[in-house]
């Protein structure tokens, strides 16, 4: 048995993947444990309607986000695991990525000022957006996507573990009352925007990686490499996010709070799943695209991890109620079937990750993925629009639940149909 496990550690590729695992293990351990430790506190500090109103803001700037990343996490991940040899290559890509990215966000902050100028929505608490929008920026100086191609997740793992460590010390430290909710996007854009810093001095001390400013066609060439998978990103947060935003202009911050509060456990429980799918993604662009490789490698990835996920989320189906009140209070548990109706969208949401992120995009059939996210978006979105007026949080939940559903049929119809 230990000589079979020797064989296998000692496999360059499995090393690779062990490490990176590893590190991108511990990194979502903590972003599993914080959460625990922080949330908690959160809502009983805050109280549900202060909990919705940063729910909300957060919905709102995570659209920025997403306009940022430009689906960069995958296709500039792709360009950096192809030409990791090449430092020409990868100075070229860094710098094209990054004048995109500042691009992006420079239109991010005019689309927020004109938010907060002319809508009441926004008008009535703008530091909170301001604030909140030093998460942007965080994210465009933090190229997860560099380190992730050079398959160096370690470094990721470091930095992270040290800002979220402080930003998690530093809520309990000042958040002492409801009126400091301000303080909470304060302190996660300051972590986002030290730990982004840093990261671009790492990659210019230990990949000698220099930005350099580039032709114009070599940045559009990025820029058109990425609109499919920034289409897909874009269409995946409408599916996951467009629900809190409705529900915010239907509803009161009161209700927002108790769904938001559920669906922040239920991110953290998806976040379990990440460092797997980051540590494969690599891989899987390798091995999809030999022929003799490709089906064997995505059915073993599917019946392993999409196994577990089934396990661990009918474990959590079935004990919602005392998750909730062992988390948030007794306040909560009338709530507590949110978080069980949503382990369907978890099983589902993993499954789509294997057909659409391993499968799909790792041998650049960009376009099925992109098309099949298209269809589903746009249902869950008319869904959620018709539905969370007359069934609130319930409306929400039938509308995700059908949108990743129809996401996973249609991939595997354009699949056999197009024989990929």
């Amino acid at each position: 048995m230990f000589a079979k496990l020797n064989k296998l550690i000692a496999n360059p590729e499995n090393k690779r993947f062990l490490g990176n695992f590893i590190s991108l293990a511990t990194l979502q351990g903590l972003n599993y444990i914080l959460p625990l430790l922080t949330l908690p506190y959160l809502v009983r500090i805050l109280g549900a309607e202060k909990f919705g109103t940063l729910a909300f803001a957060t919905a709102i700037i995570s659209y920025f986000i997403v306009l940022t990343d430009y689906g960069f996490n995958f296709t500039a991940t792709r360009e950096v695991a192809v030409h990791k040899q090449n430092n020409e290559k990868l100075n070229e890509i860094f710098s094209s990525v990054m004048i995109i990215k500042f691009f992006l966000l420079a239109i991010s902050f005019v689309i927020l000022i004109v938010l907060v100028s002319f809508f009441d929505k926004f008008s009535s608490d703008p530091e909170l957006y301001f604030l909140t929008f030093g998460t942007v920026l965080g994210q465009v100086l933090f190229p997860i996507w560099f380190f992730q191609g050079v398959e160096k997740m370690k470094y990721i793992t470091i930095i992270n573990i040290v800002t979220k460590t402080l930003f998690a010390i530093a809520i309990f430290i000042f958040v002492k009352q409801a009126s400091d909710y301000y303080l909470v996007p304060l302190l996660t854009s300051l972590g986002a925007i030290l730990a982004g810093g840093y990261s671009l001095y790492l990659i210019y001390k230990k990949f000698n990686i220099k930005f350099s400013v580039q032709k114009f066609n070599v940045v559009t060439s990025h820029l058109k490499g990425g609109v499919h998978l920034f289409l897909t990103s874009a269409l995946s947060n409408l599916l996951t996010s467009s629900g809190t935003i409705i529900l915010s202009f239907v509803s009161n911050n009161t209700i927002v709070g108790y769904y938001s509060a559920s669906e922040k456990l239920f991110r953290a429980i998806v976040g379990l799943f990440t460092p797997v799918t980051q540590a494969l993604y690599p891989i899987s662009c390798t091995k999809v695209n030999q022929e003799n490789l490709a089906k064997p490698y995505i059915k073993k990835i599917f019946t392993i991890v999409g196994g577990i996920a089934l396990i661990l989320s009918l474990i959590v189906a079935l004990l919602s109620k005392p998750i909730v009140n062992l988390i948030y209070g007794i306040e909560f548990i009338n709530y507590s079937y949110v978080l069980a109706v949503m382990m369907i969208w978890l099983f589902f949401g993993v499954i789509n990750n294997i057909i659409g992120i391993q499968y799909l995009t790792a041998m650049r059939k960009d376009k099925v993925y992109t098309y099949s996210f298209v269809a589903a978006a746009s249902a869950t979105v008319i869904l959620n629009i018709i539905l969370i007026p007359h069934f609130m949080i319930d409306g929400i939940l039938f509308s995700m639940i059908f949108g990743e559903i129809l996401l996973t049929l249609s991939m595997l119809g354009l699949i056999f149909r197009l024989k990929l």
